[in-house]
Parts: structure tokens; sequence; C-alpha cells
């Protein structure tokens, strides 16, 4: 009897213990849902003070505006429950000012967000008490320091609810006064939707990696790489990643690794052993070396980027974006530089002005690269043809030649870059352009709208990166704009609206991709996601191709030593 007594006792608290454990992962799923929702509503509440700073005559620090009783309320009362408020006197608020906090909120969310509760917790209720709690009282008793994340998942739920509650209110007065200004903040519309899914792609990356409709929108990159996505908020882990050969940037990373290895075997040891090394003067070998250390700094700065592709903090993934530009122009400017001074061997004061002209030329690249205001999309154009007359600044240095020595004389000393060189990078081009072959693939459904068009060509390579999200950020406003063209009313059409809006979740952050019968099949290209995607091979490709390059500058020393 003992034993059964202490077995049903043992069974009550298993039972006991998983009721728990189910209550806390509840409560984490609810607040990883609101916290979604609060950055959702902050983008939108963000655009809408934007656009009414734009249309107020006076200065954003002049708009001050009377706010009800109800806005300067305190959330906390030590005899009254948590939800109850106690009133305090009428005050006025500075939109600027809740607009500069409301960024700095977001920020801090997107820095803390679940992976570190008691940060966040402390972060909502300092800003909330300094926008919202307008009296002078200090509070006799502040609580003490939570470190409970079941009281802690409460207490930022409960928070985020006031934040809204008082937020509301500055929407009313903003819409009474300008209302133009203002936007619908739960619509799932444009940029508002741009951390949708944070906090639950990071919660679910603790687990392993993440599926591309598990990603929040500003993170995808390529709609035909389905799995194998790292995301996370630790530098660590993304350090960690580089020797984890399992994700879909592992071959990414180590194609551009051994080639850095490569490029310095052939600095240190295989080039000072060339007989081009030993004829050339110092002067002479210098363009070489700017050459390789170029190309090895491209390489590095592209295996940054494609170790913090995913990293969960956007700034410094973006910081890490510019770094691949950055690669990319030191490459550029350095090739055309050394064939400028071979080409232009015997005209000095021609070679003198190319080459000024030349490291001006990169020197103003790598300021675009670092200028937010070339890295919107509407200076796509200006960077693309950036990159395009900085490479044909490069090919004119060949008509100068003509001018000097004659067609033919010229094509035979450029004649080597061609097949050893370019035609590398242009096969890579190909590749890339057309997102071969991961757009053939078949074991997995792939998520496009053809009504609302989207492209990737060659030219995306000189912006760097693939734009997937962007994309699926414009086909959501299509589909909310042609959805909602019979919803006039919101009134009688709102669950109609709640409906359309779940559709649209639904199809761009579906829970798991919908495989094929063939999901196994070799042909069907399930490995795309981790061997031979367009990017791997744009990597082998620059890689020969700056092989290549190195050997026909080889060929052009030989040449001017034979001359």
């Amino acid at each position: 009897m003992n034993e059964v007594a202490v077995n049903q006792s043992d069974l009550r608290q298993r039972f006991a213990s998983r009721e728990d454990e189910d209550d806390e992962r509840g409560r984490e799923e609810v607040l990883i849902e609101k916290l979604d929702r609060f950055l959702s509503s902050i983008e939108s509440r963000l655009d809408s003070f934007e656009r009414y700073f734009k249309l107020k005559d006076k200065a954003p620090d002049d708009l001050k505006v009377n706010v009800d009783n109800t806005l300067s309320e305190s959330r906390r009362n030590s005899n009254a429950s948590v939800n109850s408020f106690k009133s305090l006197s009428l005050s006025l608020v500075n939109i600027s000012t809740i607009h500069q906090r409301l960024r700095l909120i977001k920020d801090s969310v997107l820095k803390s967000s679940i992976s570190n509760l008691e940060n966040l917790y402390s972060m909502l209720d300092d800003q909330y008490n300094y926008l919202f709690n307008f009296n002078s009282v200090v509070e006799e008793d502040r609580e003490e320091k939570v470190t409970n994340r079941e009281l802690l998942s409460e207490k930022i739920i409960t928070t985020i609810q006031y934040f809204d509650e008082k937020l509301n209110h500055v929407d009313k007065l903003i819409s009474d006064r300008i209302p133009q200004a203002t936007t619908n903040y739960e619509s799932p519309a444009f940029k508002h939707m741009r951390f949708h899914n944070f906090n639950k792609a990071l919660k679910t990356s603790e687990k392993g990696y993440l599926h591309y409709y598990q990603l929040p929108l500003s993170w995808r990159e390529n709609r035909y790489i389905i799995y194998g996505y790292r995301f996370s908020l630790k530098h660590s882990d993304m350090l960690k990643s580089i020797f984890r050969f399992d994700h879909n940037e592992s071959m990414n990373i180590w194609t551009h690794a051994i080639g850095v290895l490569i490029l310095v075997y052939i600095s240190v040891w295989q080039y000072p052993s060339t007989t081009v090394y030993q004829n050339n003067s110092l002067k002479d070998n210098i363009p070489v070396y700017v050459f390789l250390f170029a190309a090895i700094g491209c390489l590095v700065l592209s295996v940054i980027w494609h170790t913090y592709s995913c990293f969960a903090k956007l700034r410094v993934r973006a910081n890490c974006a510019c770094m691949d530009y950055t690669g990319i122009t030191l490459l550029i400017t350095a090739s055309i530089i050394s064939a400028e001074y071979c080409s232009l061997y015997y005209h000095p004061s021609l070679l003198r002005t190319y080459i000024i002209f030349s490291s001006l030329c990169g020197t103003a690249g790598l300021m675009f690269n670092w200028s937010p205001f070339f890295d919107k999309p509407e200076c796509r154009l200006i960077r693309i043809m950036f990159f395009v007359g900085l490479a044909l600044l490069g090919v004119s240095t060949f008509f100068c030649q003509v001018y000097y020595e004659g067609f033919i004389t010229s094509l035979r000393f450029f004649f080597p870059t061609l097949y050893k060189s370019f035609l590398w990078y242009w096969v890579g081009v190909l590749f890339y352009g057309g997102l071969f072959p991961e757009k053939w693939r078949y074991d997995v459904v792939i998520n496009e709208d053809e009504t609302c068009s989207h492209s990737h060509d060659s030219k995306d390579i000189f912006q760097g990166v693939e734009h997937s999200g962007k994309e699926e950020i414009e086909e959501i406003v299509c589909e909310i704009q042609n959805e909602g063209q019979d919803l006039r009313n919101e009134s009688e059409n709102s669950y109609k609206k709640n409906d359309m809006y779940k559709e649209i979740l639904e199809k761009h952050f579906p829970s798991r991709p919908i495989r094929t019968p063939y999901h196994k099949d070799f042909l069907s290209l399930w490995w795309v996601d981790y061997v031979f995607q367009s990017h791997n091979i744009w990597h082998i490709c620059v890689l020969f191709g700056v092989i290549g390059y190195y050997y026909s500058i080889l060929d052009m020393f030989i040449a001017l030593q034979s001359k």
C-alpha cells in the first residue's frame, strides 16, 4: 500500500510538473506573439509620426498637444489590482519625444528580445514611466528586482498592453489634427511587417536551424533556399557556426576562406619564387601585391558577411553587408590599377593620371558603400552604374594601348585576362543572376506570387545580396490592395478583413514548407540548400577569376620584360 501511495504521489508530481511546463510554454508563446505585434505597431506608428511631422508647419520639437486624464494615468497602485489606474493631473506630451522614445524602444526590443527578459522588462518599464507617468510623486516602494521568468513574462505582457492603451490615445490625437498623417497600425502592410516573427524565430532557433518562412522578412534573401538558416543575437553563435558544416552558408564561408589561404600562399611563397618577381623592380612588384592584398581583403570581408548574414541585430548585419560591398570595390579598384600599370608602363605621365583617378574613384566607392543614402532602393541604379563605370575605366586602358601600340599587340597583351579571369566572372554572373540551380528545385513548393512581379538578375551582384524579403513586403502590400478593393466599409467587413490578413500571414509565414512527393529524390535538388547553390557557384567562379587574373598579370609582365 505504501508503495502504491508513493507511486501515485510521484505520478501526481510529474503531471503537475508537466502542466507547469505547458503553462510556461504557453505563456512564453503569448509573450512572443505580443512582442512581435508590438514591434509591428511601433513600426507603423513611427511611420505615422513621420507623416505628421512632414505635414505640420512647425518643427517637431514645438509640437505639443494636450492629453486627457486617461493619458496621464499611472499604471501602478499598491492598493489596487495590476489592471487598475491611478488618475493624475492633466499634462502635456511632446509628440517628438514619443517618436524618439519609440525608436529607442524598437531598437532595445530588437537587441534584448526574449533572450534577456530582465533587461527587456526594465527598459519597457523605464520608458513607460518616462513617457506617461507625469506626476512628480516618486513610488515609495519600487518593486524588487524580478528574476523569475514566469513573472517577467506576465509583467512584460501587461506593460505592452498599457503601452498600447496610451499610444492609442496618441494615435487619436494625431488623427484628429491631421487625419492623413495616420495609418492603421494593425494592418500587416509594407515595412510594418519587417520584424514580424522576429521573437518567434529567435526562440525556434534555440532548438535548431530555421526554414525560409520562419525568418522575419528583413532577413529573407533568396526564396529558393529553404532550409538551414541560423538566427541569433549572440556573436559567439555566429562565430561558432563557421566551423559547422550543416547550415546553408557553410559553403559560402569556406569557398572564400580556402581562397584566402590560397592567396596567402601565393603572396608569401609562390609569387616570390617566380622569374617575374625576380626580374621586376620593387616598384614593379607593388601593383601585384596591391592586387593580391585587395583580393585577400575581398574574400575575408565576404567570409565576415556570410558568417553574419543571419545575425539577428539588423544594424550589425547591415554593416557586414557594407563590408562585402567594400571588398568588391577594393578588388575592382586594385584589378584596374594593376592592369593600368602594365598597359601604360612606358607612358608614365598618363599612367600617373590613370592611377590617381582610379584611386579617387575607388575611395568614392567606399563612401558609397557606407552611406545610408546610397543604400536606398532608389539609388540602386547609381550603385550599378558606379561599379560598371569603375570596370570600364580599366577597359579604357586597352584603347589607350591600341592608340600607342596598335590593335593586334594590345589584343595579345590583354587576351589572357579574358579566358583566364573574366570568363570565370561571367559564368558566375550567369548562375548568380539566374539563381541556378536552386530555381529548378522541386522537392518543395516555392511560394511565389504571379500577380505581383519580382525579378532577380545579374545586376543584383552590385547590390551584394538578393532581395526576396523586400519583394515579399511588396507582395503583401499588393495582396492587401487587391483583396481590399471590395472591403471599403470596415465596420461591415471587419471579419472579412481579419480573414484576409490571416490568409496573407499564413501564405508568407507558413509553419513549414510544403514538400512534394519527390522531396527525397536527388534530382529534386533538396541538397541545394547546403551545396552548389547559385551563390556557392558564384564564389567558386570569383576565386578562379581572382587566381586567373593574377596569372594574367604575370603574363603582362613577361610580355613587358621580353620587349
